[in-house]
Formats: C-alpha cells, structure tokens, sequence
C-alpha cells in the first residue's frame, strides 16, 4: 500500500487532533449550558414556590391566593407564578385546585401518589403531550390536622428550544470548521515543509563528483536547521572517507608498483643468456626481498583493516610496562649497533597497566623502529616510562631528521609518508602510526607527537595505570641509562 504523503499525512493528522478537540469543547459546551439551563429552571420554580407559600391561604379547606391586585408586582408575580399550579388535600388525595394552563394536560394523580410526593417532596420533571413541566412539591399545614400538596412548575419548553438551537449549530459547525481546518492546515503543511523540499531538491544534487557542495543553513535555528547541519556533517564526513580512499588507493599502487617493477627489472635481466651463477643468485635475492616487501606490506594492511573492522581480540590483563619497554629494548638493541644508533632508557620501576601485552610490545616496536629509521648514524634514541596522576606515559625521543610542521596533522593517516621520510632507502609503509594510534584507543590511551625539522621527534603513549597490586615493592627510582 503506497504511503500517504507527508503534507497529506500533517494535515490528517492536524485534522483529526483539531475534530477531536471540537467535538470535545462542542460536548463539554453543550453539557455545561445543559446543566446551568436545569439550575436555572430549578432555582426559579424554588423561588416561585417560596412566593406562592407567601400569599396562599386556607379558608375552610379552600385554597386562596391572597395580594393585592392593584398591586401590579404582586398580580403580575401571581399571574406568571400560578400558570402551571394545583394543590391537593394531603387527607384524601383531592384535587383542590388547578390552574387552567394544567387541565387540558390531563395531569391528576391518585390518593397514592399524593402520599408519596408529600413523604418525599422534591423537584420532579413531567412530561405531557404537549410540553415538559418542572413541579415543585411543597407541603403547608396552615392548622393542626390540615395538610396539602402545593405543586408549582414552570415550562422547559423555552430551555429545551435551546439546548436543540445550540445542538444543531454545533452539528452544522463542527463539519465546516473541520473543511476549513483541513484547507488551513494544508496550506499550512505546504509552507512548513517547502525548505525540506528545497533541502531534498539540493541533497538529491550532491554527488561523489561534488561533495564540497553543502545545504544552506538558515539560521532559523529551528529542527530544519539541525537536520541541514547533520547532514552537511554526514557529507563532510564522507567527503574525507572517499578523499582518504582515494588517497589509500594512490598510495597503495605506489607501495605495490615500486616492488613490481624492480621485480620486473630482475626477471628480464635473468632471461639474459650471458648472466652468471653468481648475477642470477643475486638477482633472485633481490626478487625474494621484493616479494618480502610486498608480504609485510600485505600483512600490515590486513592486520590495520582486522583491527579497525574489530575482528582483533585484546586481552585486559595487568602487567608491567617497564618490564616490557626492557624486553624489547634488548631485542632491538643489534639494529641500533647496526645504526651506529645509542638506544638508551630510563623506566620507573613497577609502571602498571592494565590491556594486551603483545599490542602494546607491538606498539613499542613500532614506535622504536621508526625512531631508528630516521635517526642517522651518531644520533640518539630514548625511551622513557614514567607514571603520574594514574596515567602511565611512554615517551620515545630521538634526534632524528623530525617531521615537517604541516606534515604533523597526518602522520598517523595510513600510507602518509612525509617527503623526508620517502627515501628509498627507508623501508615501509606509512602503517606503522596508524596501527599505534588504534592500539592506543582500543587500550583508552592517547597518542602526541611533536617533532621540529632537523631537530627530532617526541613521541609520547599515555595509558591508565592498573588497579591490580604489583607483587613488587612500588618504588620511586629509576633504572640506570643503558646504552647501545
């Protein structure tokens, strides 16, 4: 079933809110008039019969009605009082006396009946053939012995000729205001919604070839607003998504072609028939060293594409980060002899934290062997490991060829690689940083780097420390400088 439009839908539901409303206030007016014309109508045959007790008189039995009828209040009050007024003898159930405007009504009651009124009198409504009548029923003893039933009522017809007045222009008024709501409301729906089909017109026109195009934002501040907002953000995002494939993949043919063509290079000079034993041996060294390349580089790209897919597993468990930063200082202490590098550091003792032990060896690795790549030969690599405010901090300082100032906002993007560091003979990638820094997050770390051209780099890991009690002592001395 194709849906309603959302104009179509505003204004239903608008519609049908507002018909709910009327016809709720239409209700609630009708039984509100309702209930003050039935107060009225009783409040005024109370004081009716309060003024019929005050000029009615009994003479032998007989009931008169004595004023003063040159008294044109009284003979008016009598007059309009009496129109619809009988009295019974309470004795016998006799119909005493009765107005003329009741004898063609055919109102009489039985003997039974008057007992009853008398045992229990109160406003009652009677309806006639000809109208509706609201009595009253009093009862007078004027003298010991003598009771009566005084009844005085007064018509409805007048009340109830507004009730159905007031019922029908409710019922005729209801539907036309729901016809000029309903026009009202679309009009109304269609100017509320013609910036969202503008913005729809503009968001159909953005494509991956004009991402820099953004929606205006009217500065109504309104939902409208926060919607073009969100969405200008969700395209800046993956304007810089698509920018960093597109980097990605020039990057990624780079590091994969140099490889292929000197492997090609190889090849056609191993066709050659006047290569030696010895030529070809190298040749087929350098090729396996080619293929080496492009393995590590597989493996690294995989290993960051598992990693942010989160397909890789961290474990959380204490350990300690200066025993770890003197493992791997040893382990890399022969490529810095090799260097001619002097690899130092200084750990505070019993540095805890808590995460995967073989990512964080991994992140010191890297940090390391970068620090060493381009650290020439008589410079200085050092690592440091200290602990403050609960935040463990591993710095690595070398005094290297630095990083160029613009360079810094990307050095941890995957294959960037500043002009300093593309020298063909510095190997990798462009990974490294960028499998440090989500090492980094994953163990709710921070990465900074700092680095002056011609001056070195700083580059500093901070981690929480573990909770976990250490089974050595904590103590606040350093280890001593060990140099490679």
């Amino acid at each position: 079933m194709k849906a309603l439009a959302l104009r179509t839908h505003l204004t239903l539901s608008y519609a049908g809110a507002l018909a709910v409303l009327l016809a709720a206030l239409g209700v609630a007016c009708y039984h509100a008039f309702a209930r003050q014309l039935d107060r009225d109508a009783t409040l005024e045959v109370t004081e009716i019969t309060r003024g019929i007790h005050g000029y009615l008189r009994f003479e032998h039995g007989t009931p008169e009605l004595s004023y003063v009828r040159t008294d044109p209040y009284q003979a008016t009050f009598v007059q309009d009082a009496t129109r619809y007024y009988q009295v019974y003898d309470g004795r016998s159930g006799r119909l005493l006396t009765q107005s003329p405007a009741l004898q063609p009504l055919g109102l009489h009651y039985t003997p039974n009946e008057i007992r009853r009124f008398m045992a229990q009198p109160v406003i009652t409504d009677v309806n006639t053939d000809r109208r509706r009548i609201r009595f009253s029923n009093s009862v007078i003893s004027p003298a010991a012995g003598e009771t009566y039933l005084v009844q005085v009522g007064v018509a409805l017809d007048g009340r109830d000729a507004a009730l159905h007045s007031l019922l029908m222009m409710l019922l005729w008024s209801l539907p036309a205001a729901l016809m000029v709501v309903v026009l009202a409301g679309r009009w109304m729906a269609g100017r509320a919604l013609a910036p969202l089909v503008e913005m729809s017109a503009a968001a159909s026109a953005i494509g991956v070839a004009n991402l820099d195009r953004r929606l205006v934002v009217r500065g109504a501040g309104d939902e409208l607003d926060a919607v073009a907002i969100a969405f200008n953000g969700v395209v800046a995002r993956l304007e810089r998504v698509i920018d960093d494939m597109r980097q990605f993949s020039a990057a990624m043919a780079h590091e994969i072609r140099t490889p292929l063509a000197a492997m090609r290079a190889d090849m056609e000079l191993s066709l050659s028939a006047n290569r030696s034993p010895d030529q070809q041996q190298k040749a087929a060294a350098s090729q396996i060293e080619e293929v080496d390349k492009l393995t590590r580089l597989l493996s690294q790209l995989l290993t960051l594409a598992r990693a942010e897919a989160g397909e890789l597993r961290v474990d959380r468990e204490p350990f300690d980060l200066a025993d770890l930063c003197h493992s791997v200082v040893e382990v890399l202490e022969p490529v810095a002899e090799s260097r001619d590098v002097s690899l130092t550091y200084r750990c505070h003792d019993d540095v805890a934290v808590t995460g995967d032990r073989s990512w964080i060896e991994r992140l010191l690795l890297n940090l390391i062997d970068n620090a060493l790549k381009f650290t020439p030969a008589g410079g200085s690599v050092e690592i440091l490991v200290d602990c403050a405010d609960d935040l463990a901090s591993l710095t690595v300082r070398d005094s290297g060829i630095g990083i160029p100032t613009q360079a810094l906002p990307h050095v941890f993007e995957r294959f960037y690689r500043a002009d300093s560091a593309r020298s063909p003979e510095v190997d990798g990638a462009g990974l490294g940083l960028a499998l440090v820094k989500w090492i980094a997050e994953r163990h709710q770390g921070t990465v900074d780097i700092a680095s002056e051209e011609g001056c070195g780099t700083v580059v500093t890991v901070r981690l929480p420390t573990s909770q976990a009690p250490m089974i050595r002592e904590n103590r606040l001395n350093f280890a001593p400088a060990i140099s490679h």
